[in-house]
This record gives structure tokens, sequence and C-alpha cells, in this order.
């Protein structure tokens, strides 16, 4: 274990500060084409059904361990020789993730030339015709995929020039970043929209991606030697390698899958929570959005720190427990309704659990991946970890409508349960 001071110490590191540059960069994209883009075409009257539609955008998110293994094992020309093989893969998908967010700036929904429609009968009973504007939907697609791609290469990184006592720490810097990021892009952007037009807001927010292109400069990587890659070397290496060193390996990915399924499930449901007990958009957006967002932040740096004090295991399982007590808080808010000081509460230790949680899970997947093949394994556990969580997060407003607000909670509490047993053998395991 490490004292306290030594731990808040390794956040003044050079090579873990840049990674809350590098976290930034890889947090803008998400809510530009998420939130900030879902209120962009509902502005210009694009229909519901449409805006439903570009949440399709992020498919790239899902399977981006498909174009992982390029990444670990073929060499940009020139610039890997020069950087490093994942440096140079950084630059690329940076000035392509750049100039696709300059596309959307550019090509305004409302003025796309290529238009796909539709018609439809609205709640009135009305014949209405949909339009889709296809260039905003390609240029939203082109940035997903170049934003999970220098997701891949920062991940990988992060893993390959960090020491395992330095993960914590690199993990809750880029967990920072990432949030100051989507914090920037979302609540940022639909503010600064008030006063420009959609179109400057994106452009503006779009050249904040230079500072990750800036810090890759400062990441210390090996020049990459030349690689003859055969198939066996690019997809099934990477795995074998996965199964090799961890004996017990399904039981990894069993234990990755049921870890976030308690916060996938009870975040799907926050928002119409929120809103079916009564509180106002305005209540919402100030405690759940501004403030819960903030002490999101707090908690990731306390997360780090958990893990060079306690490890990364008894971290997981301590803030486990703690996790299904924040599923009793929000049954306690359904029960006591649109009351705004347990509302206030209940988003403060939901955020700041949640924090310390997501930098220290960070910090355990990176602690399973070979820095040899970084970048795929990363990737692959991520992926199958969205998925999952996608899957079982769909049947919640089910689960909701059918047990009331305090069942359903109770039970998001217990999804954690199974999760924590699996932890408990693991600790176990290590210890031997």
């Amino acid at each position: 274990m490490t004292n306290w001071t030594t731990a808040i110490k390794g956040y003044t590191k050079r090579q873990i500060l840049i990674f809350l540059f590098l976290g930034f960069s890889c947090g803008l994209p998400y809510n530009l084409l998420g939130y900030s883009l879902s209120l962009w075409l509902k502005d210009i009257g694009v229909a519901l059904s449409v805006v439903g539609l570009f949440s399709l955008v992020f498919l790239p998110y899902s399977f981006k361990f498909l174009w992982a293994p390029f990444v670990d094992r073929f060499n940009v020309p020139y610039l890997s020789k020069k950087l490093g093989r994942k440096k140079a893969w950084a630059l690329v998908f940076q000035i392509g993730l750049i100039a696709s967010i300059f596309g959307l700036a550019y090509f305004s929904p409302d003025k796309n030339t290529w238009v796909w429609s539709w018609p439809y009968t609205d709640n009135a009973g009305i014949m209405q015709t949909a339009y889709i504007p296809l260039q905003t939907y390609i240029l939203a697609l082109l940035t997903a995929f170049f934003a999970s791609s220098q997701d891949i290469v920062v991940d990988a990184l992060r893993i390959d020039t960090l020491t395992e006592e330095e993960l914590g720490e690199g993990a809750g810097t880029y967990q920072f970043g990432y949030r100051m990021g989507l914090l920037l892009s979302g609540a940022g952007v639909v503010a600064l929209s008030a006063y420009v037009s959609w179109s400057l807001a994106y452009f503006l927010v779009g050249c904040f991606v230079l500072t990750g292109f800036v810090s890759i400069f400062w990441v210390k990587e090996k020049p990459a030697q030349p690689t003859n890659t055969s198939f066996k070397q690019l997809v099934i290496d990477p795995f074998a390698d996965f199964v090799k060193r961890h004996r017990a390996w399904y039981m990894i990915l069993i234990f990755i899958v049921l870890y976030k399924l308690c916060n996938a499930v009870l975040g799907r449901m926050a928002l119409p929570f929120y809103a079916d007990i009564g509180f106002t958009k305005e209540q919402i957006a100030l405690v759940s959005g501004a403030i819960g967002t903030w002490i999101t932040m707090a908690g990731i740096p306390v997360g780090g720190l958990l893990v060079m004090r306690f490890g990364i295991l008894k971290s997981l399982l301590y803030l486990g427990i703690v996790e299904i007590l924040t599923s009793f808080a929000f049954a306690g808010l359904a029960v006591l309704g649109a009351n705004v000081p347990a509302f206030f509460l209940t988003i403060v230790f939901d955020n700041i659990v949640g924090g310390m949680g997501g930098a220290v899970f960070v910090a355990y997947l990176s602690s399973l991946c070979h820095k040899s093949y970084s970048a795929t394994q990363y990737a692959l556990l991520t992926s199958l970890m969205a998925v999952a969580s996608s899957f079982v997060a769909s049947t919640s407003g089910f689960m909701a409508q059918s047990l009331g607000w305090p069942v359903f909670f109770m039970l998001t509490g217990v999804l954690m349960i199974p999760a924590l047993i699996l932890l408990k053998g693991m600790i176990g395991a290590q210890a031997k």
C-alpha cells in the first residue's frame, strides 16, 4: 500500500498530466454527436424519429475492436518511425477528427443538399414528411469513427507508457479530462449556441481537439520497428495472449459485464425518473446536469488515490458496495417524491461514487492488457462492456413500468451482488 501523500504527489508527474489533455480531447466529440447534435436537430425542426436515428452514429464506439489490431501491428509510413507506432496513428485520427467536426460545422443540417425523406402520420393524424440530412449524418458517422479510433490509441498509450503503479493516477487524470471535454461539448456548446450560430459553436469547440494533437508529441513512446504481420499476429495472438495470461479469463469477462450492469440500468432511467416524480426541467438541469457533472469530476481523482492506497481489486470491492447504497438512495427518493434537498444529496452521492468507480474500473481494464496488444485488448474489453450493458439497459423501461420506481431501484442494487461475489473470489485467489 502507498501512503496518501505519495499517492497525491503522483498526479503532478508530467507523464500523468499529459493524459489530462488527451482525455479532454477524447471527451469532446461524444456530446457533439449526442446531446448537442440532438438539440441542434430539434432546434431546426427535424422530426423526433430522425433525431432517434442519429443515435446509430455511435456504432463505431461499440465495434472499434474490429480495427484496433491494425493500430497494434501496422505502422504509419514515415511517422511511426519518427514518433512511434501509436503516436503516429493518434495524429492521423486527430487530423481526421478535426476535419470531420469542422465538416459538421460547415454543412449545417438545415442546409444539406442530400436529403432522404419519408412520410409519416403525427399524433393528430396529419400526414407529415420526415427529412434526414444525409451530409450531416455521414459526417457525424465519420466523427464517431475518428473519435473512437482516437480512444483506441490514447487508451493503448496510457497502458504502454505508464507503470502498473501509475495506472490508477493515469486513469483518474484521463477520466477527469474526459469529463471536462463532455462538459464543454455538451452544456458549453448549448450555452454558446444562444449567442452564436450552432455552426460557429461546433467550429470553436472543434478547435479544442488541437489540445490532444499537441499533447501527443509529449508522450514518450519508443519508435516502432517495421513488422511483417500475419493474420495470426493481427487477430489470433492478442486473444490467445489474454487467455494465456489470465487463467480465469472467462470469469474476468463475466465480471466486466456484471460490474457495470447496476450503473447502466439505473443511468438509463434516471432522467425519466426525475421528471416522473415531479422535478422541473430547470431543477434537473441544475442539480443533475451542472452540479452532478462537477461532483463526478471531483470523484475521479479520489478513485485514482484509492487505487494507489488499497490496490485495484479492493477499491472495486469497496466502491461496488457503496454503489448498492446509491441504488437504495434512489429508491428512497422515489418514496419521498420531488424533495429538492433529497434530490441534491442523492445526486451528490451518486455522482461522486460514479466518478471514483469510473476511474478505478478504467485502471482495472488497463491492468488486464499486455503492452504488446494494448489497443486490441482494451478495445475488446470496453466494447464487450458497452454492448452487454446497452442490451440489458434496454429492458430497464419495462422493469420500471412493471415494478414501480422504489422496487426498480432496489433491484438495480441487487444486480451488483453477483459481481461482488466474483470479485471477492478474485481477491482471495490473488492473496494466495
